[in-house]
């Protein structure tokens, strides 16, 4: 038997938290048994990711998206788009398409089904939508990436989906004074200065408005050497709604929207601690890179954080949106290093059992073997 053809289809729109972890996989994947296959729909911010991983794609039919209401109200886009799904998949000889948002479990589940190839639905984010109890019915198999993501499926769909955990390549151990000196001296701040993270892009259910009261609330505790850096897209109207809420708190220059940064990971190492006050998170990847780098981290007790995160033992947890309880957490991990220490240790130790990469290929080998062959 030759290669397994695995078809990795995106819209191009984006590059997010599901393009690297599904990229990762098709990355990982045994070239003797294997073969992923990028495809990409328009042109867009993914190609430039792809071409610095140096991964080949092909160019994907132009197609409406279908979206989550009935079949019925949307029979002409599946009319027109359908013929051309199918043909490429017959063209390329795909063996398996695996997808990872919903444009894309809408648009290739159904042509994979007429081709006749199996389907994986792989879930990234918590969903209830009742009609993707039908939509899910047409893929071969349905993976969702935490308990908590699962457990907000619809019925038919939550009964039939496995949790796979998302995959993590594992850094080498930080050296945490290094990084923490060279952020403090790229923010022109002196040495005894303490740095706390926001990583996320500027959205309602990321709290970056909140983010702001909890330095706020610091500052006020007399903390002058404490400095905050939010680092993600700004996105309005929040991005708007932020920078008022900075200038309200007094913290110009305190507290200090850096937009996104690549590579992100250096200013993750050098934060003295980072803060992921979010909810409805299916599986936050900026938490869990941040106990690979050794990073102290605080995040709200909600979605899948109490699967990355076990309190007071690789991390701390507050209620969503409780900002005595935020600012509280935060005090304790700043205050007391050797208590920050053994919870980095621990995560980090934590992190590479659960998210590591050859475990996640393990599992999504087993779930492609499975896979009904044509």
């Amino acid at each position: 038997m030759g290669q397994i053809r695995i078809l990795f289809p995106y819209t191009g729109d984006s590059v997010g938290g599901s393009h690297i972890s599904s990229l990762t996989l098709a990355r990982a994947l045994p070239r003797d048994r294997f073969e992923p296959v990028v495809a990409v729909h328009d042109a867009g911010p993914l190609d430039g990711y792809l071409r610095g991983l140096d991964m080949p794609w092909l160019d994907a039919p132009h197609i409406a998206y279908p979206d989550t209401s009935s079949y019925g109200k949307q029979i002409g886009r599946y009319m027109r788009a359908l013929p051309a799904l199918v043909r490429f998949i017959k063209q390329h000889k795909i063996n398996v398409v695996h997808t990872h948002d919903i444009r894309m479990h809408l648009s290739w589940s159904v042509a994979a089904r007429i081709a006749g190839v199996p389907h994986v639905w792989h879930q990234r984010t918590p969903t209830s939508a009742k009609r993707l109890d039908r939509y899910t019915a047409l893929s071969a198999k349905v993976i969702g990436v935490s308990e908590y993501c699962r457990a907000q499926f619809p019925p038919a769909m939550q009964a039939r989906a496995d949790v796979i955990y998302n995959p993590f390549e594992i850094p080498p151990a930080p050296n945490t004074a290094a990084a923490r000196l060279a952020l403090k001296q790229r923010l022109g701040l002196r040495a005894d200065a303490q740095v706390v993270a926001y990583v996320a892009n500027l959205a309602e259910r990321k709290r970056p408005q909140f983010f702001v009261q909890i330095a706020k609330a610091l500052r006020e505790q007399g903390r002058h050497n404490l400095h905050f850096v939010m680092l993600g897209e700004a996105r309005e109207p929040q991005n708007t709604e932020v920078q008022n809420a900075i200038e309200a708190a007094g913290l110009r220059g305190i507290c200090r929207h850096m937009g996104p940064q690549y590579p992100i990971l250096p200013w993750m190492a050098g934060a003295d601690l980072m803060i992921a006050p979010a909810v409805h998170e299916a599986l936050g990847r900026t938490m869990i890179e941040a106990q690979l780098l050794g990073t102290p981290l605080l995040a709200s007790d909600h979605g899948g954080n109490p699967e990355i995160i076990g309190h007071i033992q690789t991390g701390l947890l507050a209620p969503a949106d409780d900002l005595e309880a935020f600012t509280a957490a935060a005090a304790q991990l700043l205050d007391d290093p050797e208590l920050a220490g053994t919870l980095t240790a621990n995560a980090r130790a934590s992190a590479e059992a659960k998210f590591s990469l050859n475990r996640h290929l393990t599992q999504m080998l087993a779930v492609y073997d499975a896979l009904p062959r044509r």
